[in-house]
C-alpha cells in the first residue's frame, strides 16, 4: 500500500464501505488462480499414465549434497506426489500392464479438469463483476466528494481559478484514476495471485530448479522498482502541463467570438500548440521510463527463461536432479506462465504509477478549505428584522490573489459603516474596481469579512446557516445564467415545489410571460446552452422571474441591467421596480439614471464611502457623485 502513496491516500475513504466485497474479491481471485493453475498440475500423473514404461537413464555421477533444513520439505513433496498418483492412477506397480486402469485414470483427469475448468469461470465471473461494481461505486463516491468539496469552497476560490485546469482534473485526471481502480481490483489482485501459484506448482514438481529461479527475482524487481519511481515522479508534471493545455483550449472556445473579431485564431492555435509541445515534452520522460521498464520485463522474463533452460539440462543431466518427463514439463510451462504474469504485474504497475501524478492533483484540490463556513449550532435567520449593518468592514485580497500583480494585501473595501434599512433601496454607484461588488458579495456571504462584521437583524453572518440566510434574498447579477433547462425549470429553479400558476405570475411580473407563450413550447421550451438562443434581456427577465418566485425579503442586484440595449433595458427596468416594491435592496449602478428613485445612494471610491444621500443631496454636494452623473449627462 505504501507504493501506492497518493493514489492509496485517495481511494481509502472510498473503498472502506466496501471493505467486505474487497476481502470476497481477493478470495475469490485466489480460487480462481488455484484452479486454474491446477489443471497444470495434472501434466505429470497425465504424463505417468500416457507412458508409464518411461525409466530414468542417467550417467554416473557424484552425489549431490542438499542442506539438511531441506530434507523435510523434499520428503514432504514426494509424500504428497506419491498420494496424489495413488488416487488419480492408482496403483503405479500395474498400471503399465492395465490398459482399462490408465483408461480410467484419463477419464478421471478429464472429469477433475472439467470441473476446476467450470469453478475457474464461475469464480471468475463473480470476482469481474463484484470488482467492477467496486470499482465504480468508489469512483462515484469519489466525484461526488470532489463536486461537494468545489461547491462548498467560498466565490473567493471560484473567482481566481483556472476553469480549464480544474476541467482537466476532473476530466482527464478522474478518468485515469478510474482506470486505475479496475486495474487494482482485477489485475493487481488476481496477477500476483497467479504467479504465486505458478510459482508453486513448480516449486511442487522442481523445488531446486524453482529455488533458482527465485534467487533470480532480485535481477527483476530491483530495476523496475528504480524506474517506476521516476515514472511516479514525472506523471505530476505530464497532469499539470494536461490542465495548462485544457486551459488554453477552454479560453480559445470561450473568447471564440473576441478571437474572430481580431482574426486571431492563428495566433490562439499556436499558442495552443506550445502548450501541447510542453505536454508532449513532459510526457514523453514518463513514457520513456514505463517503457524501458516492460523492455526490462520482457528481456530478462525471456533471457531467464533460457537461462532455466540450461540450468535445468545441467542438473538433470549431471546430478539427476527433479527429473521425471511430466514434472520437467509441468515445471516449464509454469516458470513461463509466472513470466507472462510478471509482465503483466509490470504493466500494470506502470499505469498506476503513471496515475500517480494525476491523484496527487486531485489530493491537491480536496486540500484546498474554503475560508467561509457554516459554525455548528448556527442561528436560524427568520428575517432581516432591524436590517443590515456593516459595522468597521474591512476587506482585503492576499497577495495577488485578484490577479492584479499587487505586491502585499489588496484592500477591496475598508472602514465601511453603513445601516440598510428594512424596506429600503440602498443604490452602490462609483468607479470599477471601488468595492461595490465586494459589499454585495459579503451579504450574501460569498465571501466574510477581513475586519469588523455584517450583521442582519443583529446576527452576525457568520453566525447564521446558510440556508436561512439564502431563504431571505434573491441575487439578480449583470450576466444572467441560464441552465440548459425549459424555461419553467430554469424559472422554478429557486423554489422546485412552484405550482405552474405560481411560475406565470412571476413569468408576468417579470415582463417576460407575453414572449413565452409565443414560443412553440411556451414554458417547456428547451433554452439550449446557457441560454444563447435568448436575447440578453430575454434572458434577464428569465432570471428576474427566477428570483420574484422566491418571493424574497431581500434584493440583491448587480448591474442587472448593464450589458443590455436601451429598449431591452426600459423593459428590464420596469420589471425590477416592480420587484423592489416593499422589499430591502442593495443595487449596484452602471447608469446611475436607473437609480435616480434610490432611498439614499451610497458612493464608493478605493474601497471606502465617500458620499451617502438621496440623488438630490449628492447632486447638491458637487462631489464624486455629481462628476459621475454629468459624466453620463443624467438630469437633475
Amino acid at each position: 500500500m505504501k507504493r501506492l502513496g497518493d493514489l492509496y491516500r485517495l481511494l481509502r475513504p472510498h473503498a472502506a464501505p466496501y471493505v467486505l466485497t474487497l476481502l470476497m474479491v481477493v478470495l475469490l481471485g485466489t480460487v480462481s488462480a488455484l484452479l486454474q493453475k491446477s489443471a497444470f498440475g495434472l501434466l505429470d500423473p497425465t504424463w505417468k499414465v500416457l507412458f508409464p514404461n518411461e525409466e530414468k537413464v542417467m550417467p554416473e555421477t557424484p552425489d549431490v549434497e542438499v542442506p539438511g533444513f531441506f530434507d523435510p520439505v523434499m520428503e514432504t513433496i514426494d509424500e504428497w506426489k506419491t498420494d496424489l498418483d495413488r488416487k488419480i492412477i492408482g496403483d503405479p506397480e500395474t498400471l503399465a500392464e492395465s490398459v482399462p486402469q490408465r483408461k480410467g485414470a484419463l477419464w478421471r483427469i478429464g472429469i477433475i479438469v472439467g470441473v476446476m475448468a467450470i469453478l475457474a469461470a464461475i469464480t471468475q465471473y463473480v470476482m469481474g463483476v463484484l470488482s467492477s461494481f467496486v470499482g465504480l461505486r468508489m469512483m462515484v463516491s469519489l466525484r461526488m466528494q470532489l463536486a461537494r468539496h468545489l461547491m462548498g469552497l467560498s466565490m473567493r476560490y471560484h473567482s481566481t481559478r483556472r476553469f480549464g485546469d480544474l476541467l482537466s482534473r476532473i476530466s482527464s485526471d478522474v478518468g485515469q484514476t478510474t482506470q486505475v481502480v479496475q486495474l487494482i481490483l482485477k489485475d493487481l489482485v488476481q496477477e500476483p495471485l497467479l504467479f504465486i501459484v505458478s510459482m508453486g506448482l513448480a516449486f511442487f514438481y522442481a523445488p531446486t530448479l524453482t529455488l533458482f529461479v527465485l534467487l533470480g527475482l532480485p535481477l527483476f524487481i530491483v530495476p523496475i522498482a528504480i524506474l517506476l519511481k521516476k515514472v511516479r515522479r514525472t506523471s505530476h508534471k505530464s497532469a499539470t502541463q494536461l490542465g495548462s493545455t485544457f486551459q488554453v483550449l477552454t479560453q480559445m472556445f470561450q473568447g471564440v467570438r473576441t478571437v474572430k473579431a481580431y482574426r486571431a485564431e492563428e495566433r490562439e492555435l499556436a499558442r495552443f500548440q506550445v502548450t501541447n509541445d510542453h505536454f508532449v515534452d513532459a510526457t514523453m520522460g514518463m513514457v520513456k521510463a514505463s517503457e524501458l521498464s516492460r523492455a526490462w520485463t520482457v528481456f530478462i522474463t525471456n533471457f531467464g527463461i533460457a537461462a532455466v533452460v540450461v540450468m535445468a539440462g545441467y542438473l538433470v543431466l549431471d546430478y539427476g536432479l527433479d527429473a521425471g518427463g511430466g514434472g520437467i514439463l509441468a515445471f516449464f510451462l509454469m516458470i513461463s506462465q509466472a513470466s507472462s504474469h510478471l509482465k503483466r504485474i509490470t504493466r500494470v504497475t506502470a499505469q498506476i504509477s503513471e496515475a500517480q501524478g494525476p491523484a496527487r492533483r486531485l489530493l491537491e484540490l480536496m486540500a484546498e478549505t474554503s475560508d467561509v463556513s457554516q459554525k455548528e449550532g448556527a442561528v436560524q435567520l427568520t428575517s432581516i428584522g432591524s436590517g443590515i449593518r456593516f459595522e468597521d468592514v474591512v476587506f482585503e485580497y492576499p497577495e495577488d490573489e485578484d490577479g492584479g500583480g499587487h505586491e502585499g494585501p489588496r484592500f477591496a473595501l475598508r472602514g465601511i459603516d453603513l445601516h440598510v434599512q428594512p424596506g429600503e433601496t440602498l443604490a452602490l454607484v462609483g468607479p470599477s474596481g471601488s468595492g461595490k461588488s465586494t459589499l454585495v458579495d459579503l451579504v450574501a456571504r460569498f465571501v466574510d469579512p477581513t475586519e469588523g462584521r455584517v450583521t442582519i437583524d443583529g446576527h452576525d453572518l457568520r453566525d447564521v446557516s446558510f440556508d436561512s440566510l439564502c431563504e431571505r434574498y434573491a441575487l439578480v447579477t449583470q450576466a444572467p445564467f441560464l441552465f440548459h433547462a425549459t424555461i419553467a425549470e430554469n424559472i422554478r429553479y429557486g423554489k422546485p415545489a412552484a405550482t405552474q400558476a405560481e411560475v406565470e405570475a412571476a413569468a408576468r411580473a417579470a415582463n417576460i410571460h407575453d414572449f413565452i407563450v409565443g414560443l412553440a413550447d411556451g414554458y417547456d421550451t428547451d433554452v439550449k446552452d446557457a441560454g444563447t438562443r435568448l436575447s440578453g434581456g430575454q434572458r434577464q427577465r428569465i432570471t428576474i422571474a427566477r428570483a420574484l418566485l422566491r418571493d424574497p425579503e431581500l434584493l440583491l442586484l448587480d448591474e442587472a441591467t448593464s450589458a443590455l440595449d436601451t429598449e431591452s433595458e426600459v423593459i428590464v427596468q420596469e420589471a425590477l421596480e416592480e420587484m423592489m416594491v416593499g422589499r430591502t435592496t442593495i443595487v449596484i449602478a452602471h447608469r446611475l439614471s436607473t437609480i435616480r428613485n434610490a432611498d439614499r445612494i451610497a458612493v464608493l471610491d478605493q474601497g471606502q464611502v465617500v458620499e451617502l444621500g438621496t440623488h438630490a443631496e449628492l447632486l447638491e454636494k458637487e462631489g464624486v457623485y455629481a462628476r459621475l452623473c454629468a459624466a453620463q449627462a443624467v438630469d437633475r
